[in-house]
């Protein structure tokens, strides 16, 4: 297992972050430390959905707890009761661990505000949606409606939402018909571009940008409607 110094996870209990430590777990490339926020869920009933690749890309295994995988690939980890990024043990702590970069994964609908990102240490956010074009919110179905594909874009985090300067974008297809897209094929195209993102910043030690986005470009997506939600389900490829 390879350990990136000075790169610290802020993770919530979510599929996203499962997706995230699964798909660096699969890969031997773990963060040095993570800020875990929050307390766990109950475990869900039924039986589990196991790992799987589907287009590429690893579904992660939602039956796993993120703490478990962290345990098992001996990452330190720091559990903070509070859910909001905002909070000051959460700014405390990213002080006190003092690393060069830091990956979020918090918890949906929270926005990371100023005190947290004047601490100037990059805050790499993987947001699901082709950047500029695709800002906001539930961006993978009206992808899905518009283009038949989905994206991920890597960008450092600033004070507006899905404007910060993008590292690296990618297409990809859409998944098969009855995937999991919110819970599984969304984070786990996520989860692929930070893998990509992070190897870069292994080899060179430094983040590149691709593109300084304009605050004006592009176009910003709410919350979807679930008949059009329905429709792009519908629009997914047959197995």
């Amino acid at each position: 297992m390879t350990y990136l110094n000075d790169v610290v996870l802020i993770a919530a209990h979510s599929a996203r972050s499962q997706a995230y430590v699964q798909t660096l777990a699969a890969h031997e490339l773990m963060p040095s430390h993570a800020l875990v926020l929050g307390e766990a869920p109950p475990s869900e009933a039924g039986p589990p959905a196991p790992a799987k690749i589907v287009s590429g890309v690893l579904l992660p295994d939602l039956s796993i707890p993120l703490s478990k995988t962290l345990a098992d690939t001996g990452v330190p980890s720091t559990y903070l009761a509070t859910r909001d990024i905002n909070a000051t043990e959460v700014l405390e702590a990213v002080r006190d661990l003092a690393p060069r970069l830091v990956i979020f994964s918090g918890y949906g609908g929270h926005i990371v505000k100023a005190p947290l990102i004047e601490l100037g240490i990059p805050l790499l956010h993987i947001h699901s949606g082709w950047l500029p074009e695709y800002r906001g919110s539930t961006t993978v179905y009206y992808s899905l409606l518009e283009e038949r594909t989905c994206a991920a874009s890597a960008i450092l985090l600033d004070t507006h939402i899905d404007t910060g300067p993008v590292l690296a974008r990618k297409h990809y297809p859409a998944p098969p018909m009855g995937t999991d897209i919110d819970r599984r094929y969304d984070t786990a195209i996520r989860a692929d571009l930070l893998l990509q993102v992070l190897r870069r910043y292994q080899a060179s030690g430094k983040l590149d940008v691709l593109m300084h986005q304009q605050r004006e470009d592009g176009n910003t997506y709410y919350v979807i409607h679930p008949l059009l939600k329905h429709l792009a389900l519908l629009s997914l490829p047959e197995n």
